[in-house]
């Protein structure tokens, strides 16, 4: 009797893992992939690829040598009390940094070109160029978060020539880029943002970062994009700080609930763009690239890359 070949196992709501499954047993004929949900013997499964699977989901899967997440943020896989004690991988880019940055680029020219003021002149029928729009080197972009995704970011806006700073929890050093770190260098860095970029993973201390003290350090005419994650950031203090006049506006694509409540007022803020976490969406191809590298190493002996600080929480 043939033994059964190991299971890579495969979680992401709504996905049947067509084009996941094609791949890995092209690449890894060892091994064959089966939907996690569907796993009839859960000691088979040897690797796990999730995107946000439910609390517990992964408890059981005793035999399993790494957990590959689909995305570049863990944080709602570290908050399972019954994840199993192995490897977590996360992606490193897989095709996301390039979307995010153009993301951020559309947003920040956005606002810097005034360009809500030609939709409402639109709407309202009227032809009226705006004269005194800031040049764009008088436009100066913060992007919180400097890793692999957030450098990219802010090299990519500087290089279409925007001031860019740079603001971490541990000093970096990035060509071109101002860089602030630490909670004494976050009051400069908001202060002489006009827009702020949040790219900063979920941790304990990120958690309600954007609150509103942290809307009162930043000047009445600048804005924020967040496409961190919506637990980084009070709803309702944003509302009221644009009702204060403390930003002036804000465009969110991660929110505290996914999907965002249709009760919502930020639906029909005139000063909020909405979108529904698009901002940086995974490419199956180059994610698979990285997650069968990493299966690789891991069968060799070798530590994966990219895996996850279970204390730092990325």
């Amino acid at each position: 009797m043939l033994k059964a070949r190991p299971v890579i196992g495969f979680y992401s709501e709504g996905d049947a893992g067509t084009v996941w499954k094609s791949r890995i047993e092209q690449d890894l004929p060892q091994f064959q992939f089966e939907l996690l949900k569907d796993v009839e013997d859960k000691r088979t499964v040897r690797y796990a690829l999730v995107w946000n699977p439910p609390l517990g989901f992964l408890e059981g899967f005793v035999n399993l040598e790494a957990i590959f997440v689909l995305g570049a943020g863990v944080d709602s896989l570290l908050k399972d009390p019954d994840l199993p004690h192995v490897p977590i991988v996360r992606l490193s880019d897989a095709g996301m940094a390039q979307q995010m940055a153009h993301y951020v680029i559309y947003g920040v020219l956005r606002f810097q070109r005034r360009f809500e003021a030609y939709q409402q002149l639109q709407d309202a029928r009227r032809w009226a160029p705006i004269e005194d729009i800031e040049a764009i080197e008088q436009f100066p972009v913060g992007v919180m978060g400097l890793g692999a995704i957030g450098s990219i970011v802010a090299r990519q806006l500087a290089a279409i020539g925007f001031p860019v700073l740079g603001w971490s929890a541990g000093p970096k050093v990035i060509d071109n880029i101002r860089t602030f770190d630490g909670e004494t260098g976050l009051s400069a860095f908001l202060s002489e943002s006009r827009v702020v970029v949040n790219l900063l993973p979920l941790t304990d201390k990120t958690e309600g970062l954007i609150n509103k003290k942290f809307f009162s350090r930043m000047s009445a005419e600048s804005f924020l994009i967040n496409i961190g994650r919506g637990q980084h950031i009070c709803e309702v203090d944003v509302l009221e700080a644009l009702e204060e006049g403390l930003i002036a506006g804000a465009m969110l694509d991660v929110f505290e609930m996914e999907p965002l409540p249709s009760k919502s007022p930020l639906w029909n803020h005139p000063n909020v763009i909405i979108t529904p976490h698009v901002s940086g969406l995974t490419v199956p191809q180059a994610a698979l690239d990285q997650i069968i590298k990493n299966i690789k190493r891991i069968e060799n002996g070798d530590a994966p890359d990219s895996a996850v600080d279970r204390i730092k929480g990325y």
